[in-house]
């Protein structure tokens, strides 16, 4: 039966998903003449879905939509107008805050919020803050919470005792001597980024002249030429194909007990540092992607492959 003009639409999406009905209500109209959609959530059934925008139909006081089925919708309608390193980061802040997905949104209390952020570093806690904020923004242009609601985001407080960097913990000599996984001992012997090497396309990699090129990075410091050390070739010609970020960090968490995989990047810094002599920090933030804090350190922009090369081949 069809529905009522103005009531929304339910539809399927495409591809093999977990909840592939959608449900959706036109809210306006941009400057284009084109509609703004509210999404109301994700579903497994059409017949569920079709229930929850009948209750997204019904007055926004009797409107009981979770915390979870706003995030889903906040983050669907902002794919294709943030970067994919920003949908990547606000992807991250939702994890995080999985412990508020069943609490009905405006049931969510500061109390809820306080412990998620409290527990990561601050520079962390400040981009799940945003996140937060954007899912109850979300909620009020959608007249899901009134007008007010999101200024409970901004008495949550930002973890300060841990500073701007989490504790990162190095991979002992032990631990490093027993990694076999191809990906895993590239990132321990180049400090690059794990979305860096994903990135990575065939053509930026030149295995014979031991370099490779770094075209997508988090910082304009980022984009750089990375040295490939004599004892990691082979591990580029045994990268398993289809990895997601998210997989990846999945498994390494589950295998690597206690290290995060961004403590490679900081065991790779701290190698270089510790060799005797230890390698000069001019060289290491160039091959890293550190941008250099004075006009004597800016040099490193242009040191020449073999003297990074050397360094690296002392690992």
């Amino acid at each position: 039966m069809k529905r009522p003009n103005g009531s929304g639409t339910v539809y399927k999406l495409k591809g093999n998903r977990r909840k592939p009905w959608a449900a959706r209500k036109t809210v306006g109209w941009n400057d284009d003449g084109k509609p703004i959609y509210a999404f109301v959530g994700f579903y497994e059934t059409r017949k569920e879905a079709l229930e929850n925008l009948e209750r997204f139909n019904t007055k926004p006081s009797d409107r009981r939509i979770t915390f979870g089925e706003c995030a889903e919708s906040m983050l669907a309608e902002s794919e294709g107008t943030f970067s994919e390193a920003h949908m990547r980061g606000m992807k991250a802040s939702a994890d995080r805050c999985k412990k508020l997905w069943k609490i009905k949104m405006d049931d969510v209390r500061l109390a809820d919020m306080q412990p998620i952020v409290s527990e990561v570093s601050e520079s962390v806690g400040r981009q799940t803050k945003t996140y937060l904020r954007k899912v109850f923004e979300y909620a009020v242009r959608h007249e899901i919470l009134p007008v007010e609601r999101p200024q409970v985001v901004g008495y949550i407080k930002l973890s300060t005792e841990r500073g701007n960097v989490l504790n990162r913990q190095i991979f002992t000599s032990e631990e490093i001597s027993k990694v076999a996984d191809p990906l895993v001992i590239i990132l321990l012997n180049t400090g690059m980024r794990v979305g860096e090497l994903l990135a990575l396309k065939p053509e930026d990699v030149h295995l014979e002249e031991r370099w490779l090129y770094v075209r997508k990075s988090k910082t304009e410091a980022g984009v750089r030429v990375v040295p490939i050390c004599e004892k990691i070739v082979w591990c580029f010609d045994a990268i398993p194909a289809n990895i997601s970020y998210e997989g990846f960090k999945k498994r390494f968490v589950k295998k690597y007990n206690g290290h995060l995989p961004h403590d490679t990047r900081h065991t790779f810094i701290s190698r270089l540092a510790s060799l005797t002599p230890p390698v000069d920090e001019r060289i290491t933030k160039a091959i890293v992607g550190h941008a250099g804090s004075g006009i004597t350190e800016t040099v490193y922009t242009h040191l020449d492959l073999k003297v990074l090369l050397d360094a690296v081949n002392r690992l």
